[in-house]
C-alpha cells in the first residue's frame, strides 16, 4: 500500500515537472494602515472589526460593534464562547440561497440570523465564473469584466434588498456580524456603503476594503501555489482567473461608486433615495456608531 502510494505521489510530481509552467502571480495592493483589530476565531477567515477610524468629522467609529468576515461553515463549537465574548447576537448572510445550502453557517443557537441576497434568482456572478475556470472558458480579462460588472450591480439592482440589510445592520442594538464567501467582495461593498453612510472619507473607506488582501495574504498566496502545482491536473485553467477572484481591487470599487453616481447622481443621493435614510436618520446612526 505505502508502495503505491509513493509511486503515485512520484507520478504526479514528474507530470507536474513535464507539464507545468510556473506562473508568475501579480502582488496586490495592500491597506496602508491595518487600524482594524483581528480576531483570530478557528476556521473563520479575514475576521475583524470594522473600528478605530475618524470620519470627516473627527468622530470615531466605535470598535466592537461591527463585525466582518468570511463564511462560517467550519465554526467550531469550541469558538462560539468567542462569540459570547465578543456579544456578537446576530450574523447576517449575504451569500445566495444555493451557496447557503452547500456551506450553512454553523452557529451558535441563541444567534439570530437572517440573509439578505442581492441576486437570489439567479446566483452571483461570481460562482458563475468559477464554474468555468476549470474548463478554461474564462480568461484573465473576462474575470476582471465580470468583478466590474458585479461590483456595479450589485449595489444597484436589487437596491430594496440593499436596503434592507444595511436598516438591519444600522438598526442593531448588539454587535452584528455580516459576512458573504470569503468577506472580501460582497462584505467589503457592504462595509463601503456603511462607512459612507457615516461620513468616512474616500481614503479611509478604501483602506478599509483593502485590508482584505492584508488579512487574506497567507491563505491566498498558499491557494495560487497549489494551484499553479497541479496546474497539469487542469491545464486549461487560466490561472489569472484564480488571482484575479482571490483579490480585491481599488477599480472595483471604484465601478460599485461610478454605478452610485451613474444612476443617482451623488452618494449621498442614493442613501436617501435608494437607502431610504433621511438627514436626521443618518445623523442619528452617526451618533450611535461614532464618538
Amino acid at each position: 500500500m505505502n508502495k503505491l502510494i509513493k509511486i503515485s505521489v512520484f507520478t504526479i510530481s514528474l507530470c507536474c515537472i513535464v507539464s507545468c509552467k510556473t506562473q508568475h502571480f501579480e502582488t496586490p495592493e495592500y491597506g496602508k494602515n491595518e487600524t482594524e483589530k483581528v480576531i483570530p476565531i478557528r476556521k473563520v477567515t479575514n475576521f475583524r472589526t470594522v473600528g478605530s477610524i475618524k470620519n470627516v468629522d473627527g468622530r470615531t467609529l466605535k470598535e466592537g460593534k461591527l463585525y466582518r468576515s468570511a463564511h462560517l461553515h467550519k465554526l467550531k463549537k469550541k469558538s462560539f464562547d468567542d462569540f459570547e465574548k465578543l456579544g456578537i447576537r446576530e450574523i447576517i448572510d449575504l451569500r445566495n440561497s444555493k451557496e447557503i445550502a452547500e456551506k450553512p453557517d454553523q452557529l451558535p443557537s441563541e444567534t439570530i440570523y437572517k440573509k439578505y441576497s442581492a441576486f437570489e434568482d439567479e446566483g452571483d456572478q461570481l460562482a458563475q465564473a468559477k464554474k468555468l475556470v476549470l474548463k478554461g472558458k474564462v480568461n484573465a480579462s473576462d474575470a476582471d469584466k465580470r468583478m466590474i460588472s458585479f461590483y456595479r450591480e450589485y449595489v444597484t439592482e436589487n437596491p430594496e434588498m440593499i436596503k434592507k440589510m444595511i436598516t438591519e445592520i444600522l438598526e442593531s442594538t448588539d454587535p452584528i456580524l455580516y459576512h458573504c464567501t470569503a468577506g472580501k467582495d460582497r462584505t467589503g461593498i457592504t462595509t463601503a456603503l456603511l462607512l459612507t453612510i457615516l461620513k468616512f472619507d474616500k481614503e479611509t473607506i478604501y483602506n478599509e476594503y483593502l485590508l482584505s488582501n492584508n488579512y487574506r495574504k497567507e491563505l491566498v498566496q498558499k491557494r495560487l501555489r497549489l494551484a499553479n502545482t497541479l496546474h497539469f491536473l487542469y491545464p486549461k485553467m487560466d490561472l489569472k482567473v484564480l488571482e484575479k477572484l482571490s483579490w480585491v481591487e481599488k477599480r472595483y470599487l471604484d465601478a460599485a461608486f461610478e454605478e452610485i453616481d451613474k444612476k443617482y447622481g451623488s452618494a449621498d443621493t442614493y442613501i436617501q433615495q435608494a437607502l431610504g435614510i433621511s438627514d436626521s436618520k443618518r445623523n442619528e446612526y452617526i451618533r450611535k456608531f461614532t464618538y
